[in-house]
């Protein structure tokens, strides 16, 4: 999902501050969520920036190496057969426990 705009921002923070509204109502006027505007203006009182956070690495993966080879092969079977999707993961699940 890409980062609401630092113009979006700031009109939530001059909202808040400015306008004396509730951070419900901010959410509902600027059509964001509740949490969005809570976790924004907690970034600004404890860092003083409303610039989107950046992500310095990626989630790790679930799986292990072993696992995901196993669910590869998996899928590139059923590929060509007409097995339904949920079989497909079944058999996927048992193979990976």
């Amino acid at each position: 999902m890409k980062a609401y705009s630092l113009d979006l921002r700031q009109k939530i923070i001059d909202a808040y501050f400015e306008d004396k509204i509730s951070q419900r109502q901010i959410a509902k006027r600027f059509q964001v969520a509740l949490s969005f505007v809570e976790k924004l203006l907690k970034q600004y009182r404890e860092l003083g920036t409303i610039a989107p956070k950046v992500r310095i690495k990626q989630t790790p993966t679930k799986l292990s190496l072993e696992q995901l080879n196993v669910l590869s092969s998996i899928v590139s079977d059923k590929n060509g057969t007409k097995k339904s999707r949920n079989a497909c993961v079944l058999s996927s699940l048992q193979l990976l426990s």
